[in-house]
């Protein structure tokens, strides 16, 4: 990048609106999801657990939820599963920069990564929640609500982000509202500001956008995520193994 090409880059002020409407944007596509994906979803599939194990019902989830029933603990679910998906969107307004290929591969790509990745996590031998039968269909549920909100997320945010997108035609106090949302995760906030900010501060520099411009950067970072998802598909792979 040349001298010229850092000099017309946007003033401090426009640079932090602008990413402050965009981060919000993603935000709000990821906490409505999160809330109807995660939390209604992930309920809706304890329900049918439930029903299809009737003994299960009244018990206590591995995650402390009493299962077939609607209690207080729903409400919990539901909050946790809309700062999960504002935390979720956080992830994805960083990495949204390295989807390569076709929209249908995106999309694709950015739904199975997810699924496979939080679904390792959820997905484990000891407990309850995974020795309902049929198990098999238990680690699918939960394997398909991450894959689901990662691909709705991808959806609905791009088209939240377009330059005629809502979040950018609406008076700032309305398009800025969504960041409330990070107010219980804001020091992960707080460390994602940071880290834009720096980012912005060496891109501003000639040798510095040089740098970031090259390509090894976004190559290395699809490495380490392909290498994640390698390691995480192999977890959730042993771990069915064991259920089934």
């Amino acid at each position: 990048m040349s001298t010229q090409d850092v000099a017309a880059r946007p003033t401090w002020m426009t640079w932090s609106t602008i990413t402050a409407r965009r981060l919000a944007a993603v935000t709000a596509a990821g906490a409505l999801l999160g809330l109807v994906v995660g939390g209604i979803g992930g309920r809706l599939a304890m329900l049918l657990l439930a029903r299809l194990n009737p003994d299960a019902t009244g018990l206590q989830s591995d995650d402390d939820f009493t299962m077939g029933q609607f209690t207080g603990a729903t409400f919990n679910l539901l909050v946790v599963a809309t700062l999960l998906g504002v935390f979720g969107a956080g992830i994805y307004f960083v990495l949204r920069g390295l989807m390569i290929g076709p929209r249908w591969f995106q999309i694709l790509s950015i739904s199975v990564g997810p699924a496979v990745v939080v679904g390792s996590q959820i997905v484990h031998t000891d407990g309850v929640d995974f020795t309902l039968d049929p198990p098999l269909l238990a680690i699918a549920l939960f394997v398909l609500i991450p894959g689901a909100y990662a691909g709705l997320l991808t959806i609905l945010a791009e088209r939240w982000l377009a330059d005629d997108g809502p979040f950018s035609r609406s008076p700032a106090w309305v398009a800025l509202t969504p960041l409330v949302l990070w107010i219980p995760l804001a020091p992960i906030l707080g460390v994602l500001v940071v880290g834009l900010a720096i980012i912005e501060a060496v891109r501003r520099t000639g040798r510095g956008a040089a740098v970031l411009a090259h390509p090894a950067w976004p190559r290395a970072a699809r490495a380490a995520l392909t290498v994640v998802f390698a390691v995480c598909l192999l977890d959730l792979t042993v771990d069915t193994s064991s259920l089934v």
